[in-house]
């Protein structure tokens, strides 16, 4: 039962789009060829990309007694982070003239004046994009652009391969600027503690010409004691944190002397803080995310818009805060190393004065003096030689960033988009969604008869007859046999109707004009007449009579004439051309035919025409907007109301059911007119055996 229920509610669903296919199918058309008028009106886009090698800063070979950095496992993320970063971009912009060249190209350059600069980077940042080739350090930057026309195929490789070189300089400068500071720190070191050398000097010399002691007679000291021991110790962890401290103040100096953009840029190669390399790679994604949401035409008020500036906000506090917390760190280890440096020196002075107590006379005062000669001797040629050192490593040669395949401008007959067959198939898709779409919104709309089923529900009359499409007069040449069966179907049900039983004449009305009653009726009678039964057919509308067109008679006489009396009935019948089936036209009268069909006349001529024939038809007008229906229905054993398929809303066919109803008439049922049997399904079963039957018409003659 279940499965039943639901192939019904399939086909229903399918009649709709059979039913309305020409509007889906001009719908769907439309869209189509909408689709491909803007596919190949829409603006080619072109794209070119350069990929460049990034590594680590160490220089291109390696110097003797150099140590190797650890490995960051951040550091392509963040280098990745940094091509899209807005000073790369900027500096592209200003390089190149992009604002000025895409500012004419598409509009925006008096129009935002001061701004074009800034609408053209973020165009710039939104065109580019940046992806690492994986377990690789080679990285790929695409430039995708669809303006200016003219030279696009060669300005996505110009900008592409700008990037690259950009990038590059501002590595190589953000490096230069920290070791050049680094060595300054280190020279200024070196300078003080020759400063030391030579005092220590003056003093030794002084104490020996004090005391007249001959260097060569001295050598008997106390170097081997175990006290001088533990000062060459302390010496040395002295001149280690000495260096470990200029080292620090460098850092330090440099931290606060940056900007917070330029510290946000430089930060993650100062300071191993993974967690600002993730809050500034977060900030980029939130900026080219607003970005994005700016050109798709949103406001400054979308929901998406107020919260990727929330997240942005949000993210910049962090950053102001990491920022903060690096500087206090890098000031705290600073003060750290210093400390430690103090202690030590402190530490120092008192062994020696320990030892200078310890010893006495002029050669422990000689030894102190050589000693502190020799100290200040030494951390002035570790410093030295560690200066030294970092000025030979920073004239090797560094390729921090290489570029591997250098960006080529764009073939003009490769597009990236639009894609052509990509956007076709979409059009298809959204023109049948649209057309089915529309189809089902007519058809919610459309409030006109469509099933049995409505007439049943809606009407609570039976329907008896189904008549299809493109019916024509049986007597007209052009006429299809085989849709004499449904007419056939109509007679049986009328004479086995319960409600006609022993009845002879028939009156068939519609709701309103033109519904097909005058053609059913025309041939309902030409059926009954080829079935051997004597019919008489009245055309009883006398306002819009088309009965004797169809029987080619003329119209000067008929039921008008009778009821006022100019006619007898007999002198106005016309026996036509189709045997056993005569015709009384509806006649013409010189006044106003309004109100002729007075109800005693009317019963008088049903009455004589049911003793002379076995059927008699009436063709009676519409029952709305007509008050001769009503007087004409009363007088009849039957009535067919006749509601063409697809034409009036319900409501006209449910009213002239209840005006026949509440004269009392006989309904004895509705005739489905005007059906298309190719689109509605539903009555397939109505005229699938009308090809069955052989052809059978009615011989023509005078009727007897």
């Amino acid at each position: 039962m279940t499965e039943t229920q639901e192939s019904l509610h399939f086909l229903d669903y399918w009649r709709v789009v059979s039913s309305r296919k020409e509007i889906v199918i001009a719908v769907a058309l439309l869209v189509v060829l909408s689709g491909v008028l803007i596919t190949y009106n829409m603006p080619k886009s072109y794209s070119a990309s350069t990929v460049i090698s990034v590594k680590d800063d160490e220089p291109d070979i390696e110097v003797v007694g150099q140590s190797r950095g650890r490995f960051d496992q951040y550091f392509l993320r963040t280098q990745f982070e940094i091509i899209q970063s807005e000073p790369v971009v900027e500096e592209v912009v200003r390089n190149l003239r992009l604002d000025e060249k895409l500012g004419k190209a598409i509009g925006y350059l008096e129009a935002l004046g001061d701004k074009a600069f800034r609408r053209t980077v973020q165009i710039i940042s939104g065109a580019m994009r940046v992806q690492q080739y994986r377990e690789t350090t080679l990285i790929e930057i695409r430039v995708t652009l669809s303006e200016p026309r003219e030279t696009v195929c060669e300005d996505v490789a110009t900008i592409a391969n700008e990037i690259a070189r950009v990038y590059r300089d501002q590595t190589m400068r953000r490096r230069r600027d920290v070791k050049s500071k680094a060595l300054e720190a280190l020279e200024q070191s070196v300078n003080d503690l020759q400063k030391k050398v030579a005092a220590a000097e003056d003093e030794l010399e002084r104490v020996r010409k004090e005391y007249q002691i001959d260097v060569t007679s001295s050598a008997g000291g106390t170097d081997s004691t175990l006290t001088k021991v533990h000062i060459r110790e302390v010496e040395m962890q002295l001149i280690r944190l000495r260096m470990d401290l200029e080292t620090k103040k460098a850092r330090m100096e440099k931290v606060q002397s940056l900007s917070a953009e330029d510290l946000v840029a430089v930060g993650p190669h100062l300071v191993d803080d993974p967690a600002l390399a993730e809050l500034v790679a977060t900030r980029r994604r939130l900026d080219v995310e607003l970005s994005r949401l700016a050109e798709s035409s949103l406001g400054p008020k979308h929901p998406e818009v107020e919260k990727a500036q929330a997240g942005l906000r949000e993210i910049q506090v962090k950053i102001t805060e990491a920022l903060k917390g690096l500087r206090t760190a890098v000031q705290a280890e600073y003060e750290q190393v210093k400390a430690q440096y103090d202690t030590m020196a402190k530490m120092f002075e008192d062994i020696k004065n320990e030892e200078r107590l310890a010893a006495g006379g002029g050669h422990r005062e000689f030894d102190k003096a050589r000693e502190a000669v020799e100290h200040a001797r030494k951390m002035r040629d570790e410093l030295e030689m560690r200066y030294n050192e970092e000025r030979v490593e920073e004239k090797i040669p560094r390729t921090i960033v290489d570029v591997i395949e250098p960006a080529l401008p764009a073939d003009p007959t490769n597009w990236v988009s639009p894609d052509i067959t990509l956007n076709i198939v979409l059009s298809i898709l959204m023109g049948l969604a649209a057309g089915v779409g529309l189809a089902y919104f007519l058809e919610y709309l459309d409030t006109s008869v469509k099933t049995i089923e409505e007439i049943e529900r809606s009407m609570g009359a039976s329907v008896i007859g189904v008549i299809p499409q493109k019916v024509k007069a049986f007597t007209d040449k052009a006429a299809d046999p085989a849709h004499q069966e449904a007419y056939r179907v109509l007679r049986t049900n009328i004479r086995f109707s319960k409600k006609f039983q022993g009845g002879k004449a028939l009156c068939v009305t519609s709701g309103s004009v033109g519904e097909g009653k005058s053609l059913t009726l025309f041939n309902l009678a030409y059926v009954c007449a080829g079935l051997g039964e004597r019919v008489i057919l009245v055309d009883s509308d006398l306002h819009r009579p088309r009965q004797h067109r169809m029987f080619g008679v003329s119209n000067a006489k008929g039921l008008a004439n009778v009821l006022v009396g100019d006619l007898s009935l007999e002198e106005a019948v016309v026996a036509s051309s189709i045997q056993n089936l005569d015709f009384l036209s509806s006649g013409k009268l010189q006044t106003a035919v309004h109100g002729i069909l007075d109800s005693q006349r009317v019963k008088q001529v049903v009455a004589a025409l049911k003793q002379s024939y076995d059927v008699v038809l009436f063709d009676a007008p519409p029952m709305i907007g007509v008050s001769d229906a009503s007087t004409l229905v009363r007088e009849m054993d039957g009535v067919l109301l006749v509601i063409q398929h697809r034409k009036y809303p319900k409501a006209v066919s449910v009213r002239a059911k209840a005006m026949v109803e509440n004269l009392g008439c006989n309904l004895l049922g509705v005739v489905l007119n005007n059906i298309n049997i190719s689109r509605d399904h539903s009555y397939y079963y109505y005229h699938q055996h009308y090809y069955s039957y052989p052809d059978r018409a009615p011989s023509k003659g005078k009727a007897s």
